[in-house]
C-alpha cells in the first residue's frame, strides 16, 4: 500500500512539471516588466551632425506628464519708494498692477509641453495736483489724474524644457504662446470721466524661464515676457458712443523685470 501511494505522488509530480513546461501555459500570468522612468536621463540631440557639439540636456519633464497649475505677479509703486515716480515733486503719487492665471498642460514627448492658460490682469496710477519736472528741460503741471485697466486673456502655448541636472530638479524653459486679450482702460482728469477705450489684442508671446522641483510632483518657476507681436483694434467711447478707432500691428521686445510671473505647478 506505501508503495502505491508513493507511486500516485510521483505521477501527479511528474504531470505538473510536464504542465508547466507546456508553452503558452503561463503567458497571462507573465507580465512584462514596466519600464521606469529616469528623471535626469541624459537626452541627445545632435542637431549639426558633429558629436562634439551635440545639445547636453537632461529629462525634466517626462512624456505622459499632466501639469494643473497657477502664476501670479504684483507690482506696486508710490513717490516714497520710486526713483521714477520721484519726477513728480510736491505730491503723492502711487501705480500697482496685478496679474494671476491658471493653467494646464500635457507633455506630448519627453521636455515638450502643450497647454492652455487663462489670465486675468488689472492696474491703476493716481496722481494728485503737481508738477512734472523733466530734470529741469521740460515741465508739465498735473492735476488729479487717475488711469485704470482690466483684461482677460487665453492663450495657448508651447514649453520646450532643457534639463540642467542628472536628478531631474532644475531646468529651463522656452514658451511660445499665441493668445487672444479684450481689455477695458480709461483716463480722468478732474471729475470721472464716462470715456473709456475697449481693446482686443490677437497676440504671439515668447517668454524664457526657470523651474525647479523642490518636490517629486510640484515644481516653482519664473518667467519673462521678453517678446511680443501683435495685431490691436482700439474703439474709444464716451457715453456709450463711439468717439474713434483704430487698428494696428505692433511688435516689441522688452526687458521689464517688474513683469516677472511667478507660478507653481502640479505634476500628475
Amino acid at each position: 500500500m506505501k508503495k502505491i501511494f508513493l507511486a500516485i505522488i510521483f505521477v501527479v509530480s511528474v504531470c505538473f512539471q510536464s504542465a508547466a513546461t507546456v508553452p503558452g501555459h503561463n503567458d497571462k500570468q507573465t507580465k512584462t516588466p514596466k519600464k521606469h522612468i529616469v528623471l535626469g536621463e541624459r537626452i541627445h540631440k545632435d542637431t549639426t551632425n558633429i558629436t562634439k557639439r551635440s545639445l547636453k540636456s537632461h529629462l525634466i519633464i517626462p512624456k505622459g506628464d499632466w501639469q494643473i497649475g497657477m502664476a501670479a505677479s504684483y507690482m506696486n509703486l508710490s513717490t516714497n519708494d520710486s526713483e521714477f515716480l520721484l519726477l513728480l515733486n510736491d505730491t503723492y503719487s502711487s501705480a500697482a498692477a496685478f496679474r494671476i492665471s491658471l493653467h494646464g498642460a500635457y507633455s506630448y514627448m519627453r521636455n515638450q509641453s502643450l497647454g492652455l492658460r487663462i489670465q486675468y490682469s488689472n492696474g491703476a496710477c493716481s496722481v494728485d495736483a503737481s508738477t512734472l519736472d523733466l530734470l529741469g528741460n521740460f515741465s508739465l503741471d498735473l492735476k488729479d489724474v487717475k488711469a485704470k485697466t482690466n483684461s482677460y486673456s487665453a492663450y495657448l502655448y508651447n514649453r520646450s524644457y532643457v534639463g540642467l541636472d542628472y536628478r531631474g530638479r532644475v531646468g529651463f524653459f522656452l514658451e511660445a504662446a499665441l493668445g487672444y486679450s479684450n481689455s477695458r482702460s480709461n483716463i480722468s482728469v478732474g471729475s470721472p470721466s464716462n470715456a473709456y477705450t475697449l481693446n482686443n489684442k490677437v497676440s504671439a508671446l515668447f517668454s524664457p524661464g526657470i523651474i525647479f522641483f523642490p518636490m517629486n510632483n510640484v515644481s516653482l518657476s519664473a518667467s519673462l515676457n521678453l517678446a511680443e507681436l501683435s495685431y490691436n483694434h482700439s474703439t474709444g467711447y464716451e457715453n456709450n458712443h463711439v468717439t474713434g478707432d483704430r487698428k494696428y500691428f505692433k511688435a516689441q521686445a522688452k526687458l521689464n523685470l517688474l513683469a516677472l510671473n511667478f507660478g507653481i505647478t502640479v505634476h500628475l
